[in-house]
């Protein structure tokens, strides 16, 4: 299966700091073409796991944090939220609004790579 870099991770944020971080840290030796072609294949590596681990299904988070959503929404109904429940809504808005722009990101890239094919 061959590598596709996800566009959707640029959004994610710290993301740039942390491949940077990954590439400084990746040391090998040899030819500058060999170093390059080790260290890309390690930065693959990296990615994936932290791709698996950071983000995950994006339609699973996406429906996590609709729950999440739902849930204060209902509470709401039965009473009025506290400070405290008024910013958990906040941020599960927040986190649902971005597992959304995530999946058109990535919908948008899996389309035209099905066009291109």
């Amino acid at each position: 299966m061959p590598f596709r870099f996800k566009n959707m991770w640029l959004k994610e944020e710290g993301f740039k700091k942390k491949v940077q971080a990954w590439w400084e840290g990746l040391n090998f030796s040899g030819f500058a073409s060999f170093v390059l072609a080790a260290k890309m294949k390690a930065l693959k590596s990296l990615l994936r796991d932290w791709n698996r681990l950071e983000l995950g299904k994006v339609e699973v988070n996406k429906a996590m944090a609709l729950n999440q959503v739902d849930f204060w929404d209902k509470v709401e109904l039965t009473r009025p939220l506290s400070v405290q429940e008024v910013d958990a809504r906040r941020g599960a808005n927040e986190d649902f609004k971005k597992w959304v722009f995530m999946e058109e990101i990535l919908g948008r890239q899996k389309s035209r790579e099905v066009w291109l094919r």
